[in-house]
C-alpha cells in the first residue's frame, strides 16, 4: 500500500516536472519569437475557419433547407479564413483595434454618465470624468499600437510560462529534498533500534 502511494507520488512529480519543462520552453518561444507565434496562431485559426466554412457551404449544397443563407454564411467564413491565412499580421492586429474601439465607446459612455452625475450635483463626478478619460486614452493606445500590444502580450505570456515552469520545478525539488531528509532520519532511527 505504502509502495503504491510512493510510486503514485513519483509519477505525479514526474508529470509536474515534464509540464514545467514544457512551460519553460514555450515561455522562451513566446518571449523570443512573439510575432511568429501570433502568426502561427492566426494560421491555425484561418485553417479552422476555412474548414468550417467549407463544411458549412458543402452541407447546404446537399441540404436544400435554408440553402442560400447557409451557403452565404459558409462562403463568408471561408473567405475570412483565407484572408487570415494570407494576412496573419493584419488579422492579429485587428484584435487590439477592436478592443480599443470598445474601450473608446465605453469611455465616451462613461463620460456622458459623469456629466450627468455633475448635473445632479454628485460629489464624485470629477473621479468619474478622470476614469472615463483614462478608458478613452487606453482605447486610443490600443488602436494606435495594435500590433505592438500583441507582441508585448505574447512576451508577457512567455514570462508567465517561464515563471510557472521554474516555480513548479523548484517545488518538486524542495519536496524531493525534504523526502530524502525524512528517509534518512527514518533509516537512522531504524538502525538504532536494530543496534539495541
Amino acid at each position: 500500500m505504502l509502495d503504491d502511494i510512493i510510486e503514485k507520488l513519483k509519477s505525479i512529480r514526474l508529470h509536474i516536472t515534464m509540464s514545467a519543462v514544457v512551460c519553460v520552453v514555450l515561455g522562451f518561444i513566446f518571449l523570443i519569437w512573439p510575432t511568429q507565434v501570433t502568426n502561427l496562431i492566426a494560421y491555425i485559426v484561418g485553417i479552422l475557419l476555412v474548414v468550417i466554412g467549407a463544411i458549412q457551404a458543402g452541407s447546404k449544397i446537399i441540404n436544400e433547407e435554408n440553402r442560400s443563407s447557409g451557403l452565404l454564411i459558409g462562403a463568408l467564413i471561408l473567405i475570412i479564413g483565407i484572408w487570415i491565412i494570407v494576412h496573419p499580421e493584419t488579422a492579429v492586429s485587428l484584435i487590439p483595434i477592436v478592443i480599443g474601439v470598445v474601450l473608446v465607446v465605453s469611455g465616451v459612455q462613461e463620460l456622458s454618465l459623469a456629466f450627468t452625475a455633475k448635473n445632479v450635483d454628485s460629489s464624485s463626478w470629477g473621479w468619474m470624468i478622470a476614469g472615463a478619460a483614462l478608458t478613452i486614452v487606453f482605447g486610443i493606445i490600443c488602436i494606435c499600437v495594435a500590433f505592438n500590444i500583441v507582441t508585448i502580450a505574447m512576451r508577457l505570456l512567455g514570462l508567465f510560462l517561464i515563471y510557472d515552469g521554474i516555480s513548479s520545478m523548484l517545488m518538486v525539488h524542495h519536496v524531493n529534498v525534504a523526502e530524502r531528509v525524512v528517509d534518512s532520519t527514518v533509516t537512522k532511527e531504524e538502525d538504532i533500534d536494530d543496534f539495541f
